[in-house]
C-alpha cells in the first residue's frame, strides 16, 4: 500500500515533531510493512522516477521514521540534474533560512513531481544523516520506462 497520504496527514497534524513512543512504534511498523517488495532495507541498485529519470545509481538503506520510509543514497547520478523544487528556492537563497534548514527540497524536471531531500541537519523523528539524499519508497521504481509505458 502506498503510504504517502498517511505521511502527509501525520505531518499536517504533528508538524514533524517526534511522535510519542506508542505512535512512533505503531507508524514505523506500518511503514515497514508497506515497503514495496522490490526494495531491500539494506540497500540496492539503481532507482528511477515514474518517467524513467535515474534517481540514484545505488542506494544505501531504507530509513523508517515517524513520518514514512525513505530510500537513502549518497550521490546524485552524473546523468541526472536535481533542481530546487519550484517555490522552495528560499531555502537556499534567503540567509535567515540557509543556516537553520533541515533539508533542501529537490526534484527532477521530468514531470514526475518526485520530492528528493538533501539532508542538511539531523532530526529527532528519523535517522537521517546530513549530506545524504532521501526519497519516499513510494516515489521510486526499478525502471521508470516500464511504469510510464503501462499507464
Amino acid at each position: 500500500m502506498n503510504t504517502l497520504n498517511i505521511e502527509k496527514k501525520l505531518a499536517a497534524k504533528y508538524g514533524y515533531a517526534p511522535l510519542s513512543s506508542e505512535l512512533s512504534k505503531k507508524y514505523r511498523e506500518y511503514f515497514q510493512s508497506n515497503i514495496p517488495e522490490f526494495l531491500s532495507t539494506d540497500g540496492g541498485g539503481a532507482l528511477f522516477t515514474c518517467f524513467g529519470s535515474k534517481v540514484c545509481e545505488q542506494y544505501d538503506r531504507i530509513v523508517i521514521g515517524d513520518y514514512g520510509a525513505f530510500v537513502e543514497f549518497s550521490h546524485r547520478p552524473e546523468d541526472t540534474v536535481f533542481i530546487i523544487a519550484p517555490g522552495q528556492e528560499y531555502r537556499a537563497d534567503e540567509q535567515k533560512y540557509t543556516r537553520n534548514i533541515k533539508y533542501y527540497w529537490l526534484t527532477i524536471d521530468d514531470g514526475s513531481g518526485i520530492k528528493i531531500y538533501l539532508q542538511k541537519r539531523g532530526v529527532d523523528y528519523a535517522d537521517y544523516k546530513p549530506g545524504k539524499y532521501y526519497v519516499s519508497v513510494h516515489e521510486v521504481y526499478l525502471s521508470g520506462e516500464e511504469v510510464w509505458e503501462n499507464n
